[in-house]
């Protein structure tokens, strides 16, 4: 087994938040909880896709399978006999001796189940149902974590794989109307009752709650940016070949059509005109409805196959998108879809530090975002309103405060209490008079809604681009 593998599955063993340079973890996590969205929409194209990407990521080396199976063999005794914590050091010692064994992780994940220890169930059931993608009673078992933890929608589209990938169906769905009838938790029952019946959607009052917003690409956001030289803000070699505009948006459409999308995106072109200021009641809906076309959903290809995805914004009338580097870090082409129209993208610019972007498509005639430079204490308190596509759910909205500024490294942030999740990386940040006042960057995985986003203030500072090419607002410093 490689270094680096032993070392994910150290980490995956230890309790407490994985730290950020456990990347290799995020992928897995984020491709499982595609599975789990596109099952909770009944799409089996979906669940396949995703479930074919794990596939063809890295498999690990095996273990040491004679020391690890008397341990695992004692570890289930004692967990047959209900003693989940003699289990429990059992089972973690053969999780050791061979972290490849989709059993021994799966009963270990069950055991910290059990114990009520949520967080490291989830842990070693996700990595678990990376080794083994069809594992029915991984599924099941993750499907009562996310339940017990109050999230029905995502025990929901786990149960459903559990029954999707089940040998003995009816045995399956025995199991889950039991649990629909008789868990003394609620979210259980409504999740394994939700799984019963495919195709109804769940309550928007269970939607799933924010998790980490590490990139939709690979590699995860750091907690704490490291320091780059000006230097390092370099035009991509690649930038002078664009890649073949037909078989990218072929596959970009493909993929768009597995994903869950809201119920309204479209808005003519011919009504598209730079945002009013004047907002009225209803100030969110006016922002989601100006704010959509100029919002894209960012689609990276690796070795001819889709890689991940995030999110952009639109910021000038010659189709300029700025996002995060860290959501195309890794791509050999790229796709964008703002609105409804679609386009192949190239780099034209990017930088470690700050954490950015610029990307150059065909998608002009629009006008770009108004960019807002102010920066000063008068921020904190004011409503922000945050559109991207966590998960690949398309043009999610969801609206907080700005909770404080933070400087790291010398790169600006707005702390955040808007929910976002992996696929908002790259995604505007809306103040009420619908000026961007930040990019969504990252998030802290244990806290609550401790989000962050580079302030545009950076944006418009980091030489990037030229931002006469574009709108702005409110002159650095100054109060919006």
């Amino acid at each position: 087994m490689t270094s680096r593998l032993a070392l994910l599955a150290l980490l995956v063993l230890l309790a407490g938040p994985l730290p950020a340079d456990a990347g290799q973890y995020e992928t897995l996590d984020y491709h499982i909880q595609q599975m789990i969205a596109q099952s909770a929409v009944n799409d089996e194209a979906g669940v396949q896709t995703f479930r074919e990407q794990l596939d063809n990521l890295p498999r690990p080396e095996a273990g040491d399978a004679a020391q690890a199976q008397p341990l695992f063999q004692q570890g289930l005794d004692s967990l047959n006999r209900n003693q989940p914590k003699e289990a429990l050091s059992a089972l973690r010692q053969a999780f050791i001796a061979d972290p490849t064994d989709a059993e021994t992780a799966g009963q270990l994940g069950l055991t910290y189940l059990r114990l009520g220890r949520l967080k490291e169930a989830e842990r070693l059931l996700v990595y678990t149902l990376a080794l083994a993608p069809a594992r029915s009673a991984s599924w099941l078992h993750l499907g009562q974590v996310y339940g017990q933890g109050g999230d029905a929608t995502r025990a929901a589209g786990a149960f459903a794989n559990a029954y999707r990938f089940a040998q003995d169906r009816p045995r399956l769905a025995g199991q889950l109307r039991q649990l629909a009838a008789t868990d003394p938790v609620d979210t259980v029952r409504a999740g394994a009752a939700q799984a019963l019946r495919p195709g109804q959607s769940t309550p928007a009052s269970q939607a799933p709650p924010a998790v980490k917003a590490t990139p939709a690409a690979d590699p995860p956001a750091p907690a704490a940016p490291t320091a780059a030289s000006p230097s390092a803000r370099t035009a991509d070699p690649a930038a002078n070949a664009p890649p073949t505009g037909g078989a990218l948006l072929d596959s970009l459409r493909r993929g768009l059509s597995n994903l869950a999308k809201p119920a309204n995106t479209s808005v003519p072109n011919a009504d598209l005109r730079p945002m009013s200021t004047a907002v009225g009641d209803n100030a969110g809906q006016q922002i989601y409805q100006n704010s959509i076309p100029r919002t894209c959903l960012i689609v990276t290809f690796r070795n001819g196959k889709t890689d991940s995805l995030g999110s952009g914004l639109l910021v000038s009338a010659d189709g300029l998108v700025v996002t995060n580097h860290h959501v195309i870090e890794n791509a050999d082409n790229l796709a964008v879809k703002c609105g409804e129209r679609e386009s192949v993208a190239r780099v034209g610019k990017r930088s470690k530090e700050p954490d950015l972007a610029l990307l150059t498509t065909t998608l002009n005639r629009v006008d770009g975002f108004v960019l807002n430079g102010t920066y000063s204490q008068e921020l904190i308190g004011l409503d922000v309103f945050v559109i991207g596509n966590p998960y690949g759910l398309e043009g999610t909205f969801s609206t907080g405060v700005i909770s404080g500024l933070r400087e790291i490294d010398g790169v600006r942030y707005l702390q955040i209490s808007a929910p976002i999740s992996p696929g908002n990386s790259g995604g505007p940040v809306i103040l009420r008079d619908g000026s961007v006042i930040g990019i969504a960057t990252m998030g802290l995985k244990k806290g609550q809604n401790l989000n962050f986003a580079i302030a545009t203030a950076e944006l418009i500072r980091s030489g990037l681009f030229d931002p006469s090419r574009m709108k702005t607002s409110a002159a650095r410093g100054k109060s919006p």
